[in-house]
């Protein structure tokens, strides 16, 4: 295990997550794709992650939204699925594919505001309400920053 989540060799970009903190994000990437997979348009959740493409116009949106909304949807389920399957590989200490860093980042991005919607975070922060599984989301929202800034680092070297 690295001391970041990500790191560049050489080869490429390696993973260097711990069991517990692979396991986590490979519970999270499944739970992404359980939602894409329901696409409750009510659950605010996904309205996050398949936004509007017009916020002034109904009818153009609609078309958007009928339009694009297949193709994003499995994009996303793709890219999640993509980081589950380097997180079991059986070679571990193989480097990511360019494709799979992209997927990597993408799905990191999904996560995030994911949590962010549940967590009702906004630009001015988080949102008041003090419990202990809110206290935990809000650090596993962090730890998904920190761990997506470690990828774009690596993948920028």
């Amino acid at each position: 295990m690295s001391l970041l989540p990500f790191h560049r060799r050489r080869d490429g970009v390696h993973v260097g997550l711990g069991e517990e903190e692979r396991a986590l994000i490979a519970e999270l990437s499944g739970q992404l794709v359980a939602l894409l997979e329901g696409r409750d348009e009510s659950d605010p959740a996904v309205s996050r992650l398949l936004p509007p493409g017009y916020a002034d116009d109904d009818e153009a949106n609609a078309e958007f939204r009928r339009l694009t909304v297949d193709d994003l949807t499995a994009g996303k389920i793709r890219n999640a699925e993509m980081v589950r399957e380097s997180l079991a590989s059986a070679d571990p200490k193989a480097p990511l594919t360019p494709e799979a860093e992209q997927a990597w980042l993408r799905s990191l991005t999904d996560l995030r505001l994911t949590l962010a919607s549940r967590l009702g975070l906004t630009d001015g922060g988080f949102a008041p309400g003090a419990t202990d599984d809110r206290a935990m989301l809000e650090n596993v929202y962090e730890w998904l920053g920190f761990v997506q800034e470690s990828l774009v680092r690596a993948v920028d070297r």
